[in-house]
């Protein structure tokens, strides 16, 4: 199993507007589980403290493999969903590990 966990500074500012994004970015992610095989789970949450120093949101999911990983990153829906993202944050940043 591999863990995906991406984090991102947001463009919203005000603590609504953070929300709003990550449940933007949340509706467009969170129902590619069952769509993407491979793609076992998937989570994005806003963080809830130390906003000043910390990264705003975070995306974690789980895939069986490695390869599965590489067939989510190029899915089409997985590139729609990745706009929402795209419009919503300025950074981002990424690790994938073993489970």
């Amino acid at each position: 199993m591999i863990r995906h966990v991406v984090m991102w500074k947001l463009n919203a500012e005000d603590p609504e507007a953070q929300q709003s994004a990550v449940d933007d970015m949340a509706a467009a992610l969170e129902p590619l589980v069952g769509q993407i095989e491979g793609l076992e789970s998937l989570t994005v949450r806003r963080n809830v403290a130390k906003a000043e120093s910390n990264w705003h949101a975070i995306l974690e999911s789980d895939h069986c493999s490695v390869e599965a990983l590489t067939v989510y990153y190029t899915h089409p829906l997985h590139v729609t969903a990745g706009a929402v993202v795209k419009a919503n944050t300025r950074e981002r940043v990424c690790v994938d590990f073993e489970v």
